[in-house]
């Protein structure tokens, strides 16, 4: 008994030192993964890069992006990097054989991509190295942004932490676009057939009319860069209190974009009467216009007249004085005055139609009082013999004659006496 538990405590043990044993094996193979099985022995190739970036030992190499084995060794040959590859198993390749350094990620990690060549060129040998002609080196981002000047590097720089800030916080909202994308995609596709037709036309169209607006800014970054202020100011102020204030005014817009429409249609008619007494007060408009150098002119000269005014005023105030006196005793006058104009309304009505023969009669009285004598006769009354005076005696009308003896208001004037001396106005 004593011998079977003396057992037991050494089985224990071998059991702890196989596990233990297991435990490191697994580990040195995970940590050694990369490089394949420690007893195994694949091709290995030189190639030489002009540029190999961040390539590090341990990178993939692949072979029509199928892993194939790594980079064992990355150094410099001659001033230019040498990089020793590692395949798994035996490859073959050739001597028309291309390599070049890809980006796995937009963190920086690379993997050379081989093209193994056709056997019509050769196998490369173990000491041959694939020269750089036939190679193509990393292209990093860094040397992409140094096509841009340092403004425009720090601009994109602020842009990307600021875009960075903005996505902070917004997973949900990213998650909500990724869901939304199944249901967006075909539209996106529908765009991209509408802007690829007739060979892209429409949009050759549209970058046209972008690159000429954008023409159309140049010179004026300043003014932009103004504008973009203020608008980020604006923007900051339609964010105050967490945009409580703008969803408000939002929640009230339709609701006020209805009352506005209706304010403007009751308007429409009156802007129609202004825009016809616009129309009709062009003339004037113009008219004052023109008139005003006149106008100008004439306050110019009116400076002098106008400062003798007060002295006027001041010679004519006893007299204006006087004058109230005067039309105030006149007033009572004033009611019959227009009671005696309103009577002689019907008789000046009714003299209207005779003016002219009244007119007639002063201007032959005019005249017939118009020259005297010594003795002081001023009216002379002499005989005016005519055909009417012998003729008028018989029964008979003078065939020489035409008068009429009843003529209407204001044709006395007009009527004409014909006779044998000819025609002589009436009288």
């Amino acid at each position: 008994m004593a011998a079977i538990r003396r057992a037991r405590p050494r089985r224990s043990v071998l059991v702890g030192i196989a596990v233990l044993a297991m435990f490191v094996a697994s580990l040195l193979l995970a940590v050694n993964a990369t490089h394949g099985a420690p007893w195994h022995t694949g091709t290995e190739l030189k190639v030489a890069f002009d540029n190999v970036g961040a390539l590090q030992t341990g990178d993939d190499v692949r072979i029509a992006n199928v892993r194939v084995g790594h980079v064992k060794e990355v150094g410099l040959v001659d001033g230019k990097p040498q990089v020793v590859l590692s395949f798994d198993e035996d490859h073959e390749i050739y001597r028309n054989a291309t390599a070049s350094v890809d980006e796995r990620s937009a963190l920086g990690q690379k993997f050379i991509d081989v093209n193994p060549g056709d056997p019509s060129a050769g196998r490369m040998g173990p000491d041959d190295v694939l020269p750089a002609k036939k190679t193509m080196g990393a292209n990093e981002l860094s040397d992409l942004l140094r096509v841009f000047d340092e403004p425009t590097r720090k601009g994109l720089g602020t842009a990307v932490r600021e875009l960075g800030g903005g996505a902070g916080g917004h997973s949900q909202d990213v998650r909500d676009v990724l869901a939304a994308a199944p249901q967006m995609l075909p539209d996106l596709g529908t765009v991209a057939r509408a802007l690829s037709a007739d060979n892209g036309a429409d949009l050759r169209a549209v970058l046209s009319t972008a690159n000429s607006l954008a023409g159309r800014f140049a010179g004026r970054q300043e003014q932009l860069g103004e504008l973009a202020g203020q608008l980020d100011t604006t923007l900051h102020a339609l964010a105050v209190d967490n945009g409580e204030p703008l969803s408000q005014a939002l929640q009230k817009a339709p609701e006020t974009l209805r009352e506005a429409r209706g304010a403007l249609q009751t308007v429409r008619e009156p802007l129609a009467q202004t825009e016809s007494a616009a129309r009709q007060l062009e003339p004037g408009a113009l008219s004052l216009g023109q008139a005003t150098p006149d106008v100008r002119g004439v306050l110019r000269e009116a400076v002098g007249p106008l400062d003798k005014v007060p002295g006027v005023a001041r010679s004519a105030e006893p007299a204006v004085t006087e004058l109230t006196q005067t039309f105030a005793d006149a007033r009572p006058l004033a009611p019959v005055l227009t009671k005696a104009f309103g009577d002689m309304q019907v008789p000046l009505a009714v003299l209207k139609p005779y003016a002219p023969e009244i007119a007639m009669f002063f201007n032959n009285a005019s005249s017939a009082l118009s020259n005297g004598d010594a003795a002081g006769h001023w009216l002379r009354i002499y005989l005016n013999v005519g055909a009417e005076s012998v003729l008028g005696t018989l029964p008979i009308a003078d065939p020489t004659a035409s008068r009429n003896a009843y003529p209407a208001p204001g044709q006395a004037i007009k009527d004409r006496e014909k006779g044998p001396l000819g025609t002589r106005a009436g009288r």
